[in-house]
């Protein structure tokens, strides 16, 4: 059976339910162990034709920084005593952030007063540009002769060094070094009260910012609460589900979990790998090859009590799940040209198929041989399965039952 299988690389369903998580498990190796070997053989062919290219691998190479050791310099972050926390850090990018932004408006504002403080001085200084630079008094002739002026003006040198404002002169180069020391002044004014602005935008930005992180901090929190709040809610509401249909589907679990307890065969098997074509058949093969070998009957041609006939699994689990632990049956099974004994294990119902090739024995490899069936029966009331249980009392048959008339209705 296990060489057409991996042969086919297929698993009947109905066989597939007659085994454990183990025995699957067990097959699932063997059948990825044939994937294996054919991948490989395929691989090795297609190696050896020349026009499959083989990949070439590409390594790069990477340096790292040595440090004084000689070894790789690593530095973890936090370690060092001059290191700062991720809060430290945070915070000064929070501060440098802030800054920029007020030195950013100081500037602006500045451009804008130094704008107006344009608009505002130049009609002024045009105004002392146009103003003639000497002017003469009123007793001054001015249809004298050059000569008559330059007598006056040397007859009178130290009044004319002396007092300038006789002649009212106006220098003009007086008056802008005059605007340009007041604009210094300005000047250094508006530095200060930039610097002054700037670090008090500083501070107010940086406490909006703070007081924006709260928020939104906050508001974080608050939804993170009501999610759990609201998973606390669907978690109760799941338990209380789950706890409403425990009780219900607690039979329909049992009855999911029953499995088989027997090993798989690790070698190609000899049993017959056929499966019966239908119930009928099973009949046929019971009456024609194993009443004649006295299976399932006494010495005196009786019916053992633990042989219920064919009676599918589903009627086999049915019987023995109000029964004690160590409660068992047998069975004809529908799967292979054989037996199956059901037992009831103290968290669920077990399975184990029987070859009835030549002798008795569990399916897999290293089983037991029995001349008959009753011996391997009697055999395992002393010694345990494979699941470490033993056969204890048998399960009686059901007065409804017709499952043995049909095996004995020729006699």
């Amino acid at each position: 059976m296990l060489q057409q299988i991996l042969r086919d690389m297929y698993v009947d369903p109905d066989i597939l339910a007659e085994l454990d998580e183990n025995q699957k498990q067990t097959l699932f190796c063997k059948m990825r162990e044939e994937q294996v070997r054919r991948w490989k053989i395929w691989n090795d062919k297609l190696g050896n034709e020349p026009h499959m290219i083989q990949p070439t691998n590409k390594k790069k190479n990477v340096t790292f920084l040595k440090g004084e050791d000689g070894e790789p310099w690593v530095w973890v972050m936090g370690e060092h005593q001059d290191d700062k926390s991720i809060e430290e850090i945070l915070k000064n990018e929070a501060i440098e952030k802030a800054r920029k932004m007020a030195e950013k408006e100081a500037e602006e504002l500045r451009k804008q007063v130094e704008a107006q403080l344009y608009i505002e001085l130049t009609p002024k200084i045009e105004e002392i540009e146009s103003t003639p630079k000497m002017q003469m008094d009123d007793d001054m002739d001015i249809y004298c002769s050059v000569d008559e002026l330059r007598e006056k003006i040397n007859n009178k040198p130290n009044n004319y060094g002396q007092n300038k404002n006789k002649y009212n002169v106006i220098d003009t180069r007086d008056v802008l070094q005059e605007i340009s020391l007041n604009t210094q002044k300005v000047a250094q004014r508006v530095a200060l009260w930039e610097k002054r602005l700037t670090e008090e935008r500083t501070c107010e930005i940086f406490q909006k910012m703070q007081k924006h992180q709260q928020q939104v901090a906050k508001e974080a929190e608050e939804a993170e609460r009501k999610q759990e709040q609201f998973w606390m809610e669907q978690e109760r509401k799941a338990k209380q589900a789950e706890q409403q249909i425990r009780e219900i589907a607690r039979r329909a679990r049992e009855e999911h979990r029953l499995t088989s307890n027997f090993e798989i065969d690790t070698s190609y098997s000899t049993v017959n790998t056929g499966v019966p074509p239908g119930r009928n058949a099973v009949i046929e093969w019971y009456r024609n090859h194993e009443r004649t070998r006295l299976a399932a009957l006494d010495p005196t041609n009786n019916v053992e009590p633990w042989f219920h006939g064919l009676i599918a699994r589903s009627e086999a689990e049915k019987q023995l799940l109000d029964r004690p632990y160590g409660s068992f049956l047998v069975r004809l099974s529908e799967r292979i040209w054989g037996y199956a004994i059901s037992y009831r294990a103290q968290d669920k119902c077990k399975h184990y198929l029987v070859s009835a090739a030549q002798n008795y024995q569990f399916l897999g490899n290293n089983q037991i041989e029995h001349n008959s069936l009753r011996d391997l029966i009697d055999y395992h009331r002393q010694h345990p399965l494979t699941g470490g249980e033993k056969l204890v009392e048998a399960c009686p048959r059901s007065p409804s039952s017709t499952s043995l008339a049909e095996l004995f209705d020729d006699q």
